[in-house]
């Protein structure tokens, strides 16, 4: 009888100190559900609604959507210089990009690179706006990617993807490794359009479902490289997932 007396207690205990936890978690609206073309639209929205850049770096942007939003973001900041990263060359990219150019005085370029690789952001030149689209949930190595991109970006990096419910972790700021979880709690948090049964896996894949990350934690990982977030919009998938859309900047005072 006192084990389990003391086992309830401690229970009861933990559960008050994660509910006191909660004053610290970051509020922010949810939009309701949002589909593949409101998707599109919000992307797009992220590099339109700078204004104007010279120049546009996008990570990972091929598969799927051939280089839109390299391409159209770049047509519509009246950027003079734009540059795709990816290890997947495609040859309907070449042609939106040759096409761009013969309609602007623009540069397209296609560097054929894993930017998990830190060794490529040394042959990069700085650029005003970079572009992470549904990328960093599967790089092993996601806070090195980001470091890196912050690196070589001199005024704004958009992030667009979906992240993991803020309310799923008992402190603030949380990420979650996924990909080796056991399959019966991967099943039970998947979300189905967004990442469809996979083999099951002992090993990190870049390709398969990686990481839960929360606003939050890409909020503070950019407050700790000197950025801050000037933009948010999140949306509704489903019991545990959102999509973000954020836009971070250069903080005023980085060393604070």
């Amino acid at each position: 009888m006192p084990g389990r007396l003391s086992r309830r207690l401690c229970r009861l205990l933990g559960s008050a100190r994660r509910d006191d936890f909660r004053r610290f978690f970051e509020q922010y609206p949810i939009g309701p559900t949002i589909g593949p073309k409101a998707v599109v639209e919000e992307k797009l929205k992220l590099i339109t609604e700078i204004g104007r850049a010279e120049s546009l770096r996008d990570f990972g942007g091929l598969w799927g959507v051939y280089g839109r939003y390299l391409l159209e973001g770049a047509k519509a900041l009246g950027a003079s210089y734009a540059e795709m990263i990816d290890v997947t060359p495609q040859e309907e990219f070449g042609r939106r990009a040759r096409q761009l150019e013969s309609e602007m005085p623009i540069t397209v370029k296609m560097l054929w690179r894993d930017f998990q690789n830190p060794a490529l952001y040394a042959e990069l030149r700085n650029v005003d706006v970079s572009l992470l689209y549904d990328v960093l949930m599967h790089q092993d190595n996601a806070d090195l990617v980001i470091k890196k991109v912050i690196e070589t970006t001199a005024r704004v990096i958009c992030v667009a993807q979906p992240v993991i419910a803020e309310e799923l972790f008992a402190l603030p700021n949380g990420c979650v490794n996924l990909q080796l979880y056991p399959e019966e709690l991967k099943n039970a948090i998947r979300c189905s359009p967004l990442w469809p049964p996979e083999p099951v896996l002992r090993r990190f894949i870049t390709s398969s479902w990686m990481w839960g990350q929360t606003v939050s934690f890409f909020t503070t990982m950019f407050n700790g490289y000197g950025w801050e977030r000037s933009h948010l919009r999140v949306f509704h998938v489903s019991d545990y997932w959102q999509y973000a859309f954020l836009r971070f900047t250069p903080s005023e005072s980085p060393d604070e």
